[in-house]
C-alpha cells in the first residue's frame, strides 16, 4: 500500500511553467524566457488552431495569458506589443523567448500569468525576476494569478535547484 501511494506521487504530473523575466532599459522591453512542458505547448497549439494568423499562435495566446499591462479597450491602441524571439526544445520542455514592450515605455509594475488555466486547475507559474545580480521569485496560480513585481521574494534565501 505504501509503495503504491509513493509510486502515484512520483508519477503524478507536475503542472507548472517557469519564467525568467528581465527589464531591458535600453529597449524598454520586458525580456521573457518561458519554460513549459511540450505536451502543454501542443495543447495550446490545438486550442489556437482557429486563430488567425496561424503562424503567430504563440504570441496570440501570450497576449491574453501572460500580461504586464491591462488589455486595450475596444477601439483603443494596444497597451503592449509582443515580439517573438524564438523557441527551443530541451527534452520534455519547450522554451519560448519573447519580449513585451509596454506602449508607455515604462517598466511594468505587475505581472499576470493565466496560461493553461483551461487545461488544468492546479497550475503553478514560477516567475524569476532578474535585476542585475539580484533574483526574486513570484509564484502564481489559478487562485492568485496576478502580483506586483516589487512584491517578489528574494530568492537568495531559497536554495531550491532545478535538478
Amino acid at each position: 500500500m505504501t509503495f503504491s501511494l509513493l509510486f502515484l506521487l512520483l508519477v503524478h504530473p507536475v503542472h507548472e511553467t517557469f519564467s525568467e523575466i528581465e527589464w531591458n532599459p535600453k529597449t524598454k522591453r520586458l525580456e521573457v524566457a518561458l519554460r513549459l512542458d511540450v505536451l502543454d505547448e501542443q495543447w495550446i497549439k490545438r486550442q489556437s488552431s482557429n486563430v488567425e494568423p496561424k503562424r503567430n499562435w504563440q504570441l496570440n495566446y501570450l497576449k491574453n495569458k501572460f500580461r504586464v499591462t491591462n488589455p486595450a479597450e475596444r477601439g483603443q491602441p494596444a497597451t503592449s506589443i509582443y515580439h517573438w524571439v524564438g523557441r527551443q526544445e530541451k527534452g520534455a520542455h519547450a522554451w519560448w523567448y519573447f519580449e513585451i514592450e509596454p506602449a508607455d515605455g515604462n517598466m511594468p509594475q505587475w505581472i499576470q500569468q493565466r496560461m493553461l488555466e483551461k487545461r488544468e486547475s492546479d497550475y503553478t507559474h514560477r516567475i524569476m525576476v532578474l535585476a542585475g545580480s539580484a533574483k526574486r521569485s513570484i509564484n502564481l496560480s489559478t487562485r492568485k494569478n496576478k502580483a506586483r513585481l516589487d512584491q517578489a521574494k528574494d530568492d537568495a534565501r531559497n536554495k531550491a535547484t532545478d535538478s
